[in-house]
């Protein structure tokens, strides 16, 4: 499917991981991808999503960071349950020390094992699946941005819905000026 993506789109895609991974997510899920809709410039995507207040910083500001625990991170939760007062721990700590004593500096050192590189949740990959058919049925053979965030649209996904309402458009309305963006614009090759 990807060999099907204008660069725009891989842009999107690129930032869309980049921001998993900076999150500390282990999956590129819709949100990401609606992120790397919104940090286009280009008249499909980015411009549209810009124009009605949703830009790149208001989708990451919604986004959680990684679920996981990160290495060497304390679980406050599994500590009170063993009988250990993590706060009453950190206090005295910083107390003794100074504050942001227990704050340790990412760990930058390479790992034998590495990370995986995020993969595609299955609402994002079936807006990606969704995005290929509108682009199907706009009889182009490439998928641009504005391709990409139609087919987020049409999932009718938790966050975007919020992210919508927020600005007070619709989706009826921002589909239309994607749209009406991509018709003006240069066409991805037509069939």
């Amino acid at each position: 499917m990807f060999e099907r993506f204008t660069e725009g789109s891989r842009a999107v895609v690129a930032a869309a991981r980049e921001l998993a991974v900076e999150l500390g997510s282990r999956d590129i899920t819709v949100g990401h991808l609606l992120y790397g809709c919104a940090k286009g410039q280009e008249a499909t995507a980015g411009e549209p999503l810009n124009d009605c207040g949703i830009t790149a910083a208001s989708i990451r500001a919604l986004l959680p960071r990684g679920v996981e625990q990160q290495e060497g991170q304390a679980d406050p939760e599994a500590l009170r349950a063993i009988g250990i007062d993590y706060e009453g721990v950190r206090a005295a700590v910083e107390e003794t020390f100074g504050s942001g004593a227990l704050d340790a500096a990412p760990d930058r050192r390479v790992r034998t094992g590495g990370r995986r590189a995020p993969r595609f949740t299955p609402e994002a990959k079936r807006s990606l699946e969704l995005a290929l058919q509108v682009a199907r049925e706009l009889h182009h053979d490439r998928m641009a941005p504005g391709h990409l965030l139609l087919g987020l649209l049409r999932l009718d996904y938790e966050l975007a819905s919020r992210v919508l309402e927020q600005s007070g458009t619709t989706v009826a309305e921002l589909s239309a000026t994607v749209l009406a963006g991509m018709s003006t614009s240069a066409r991805p090759t037509a069939r």
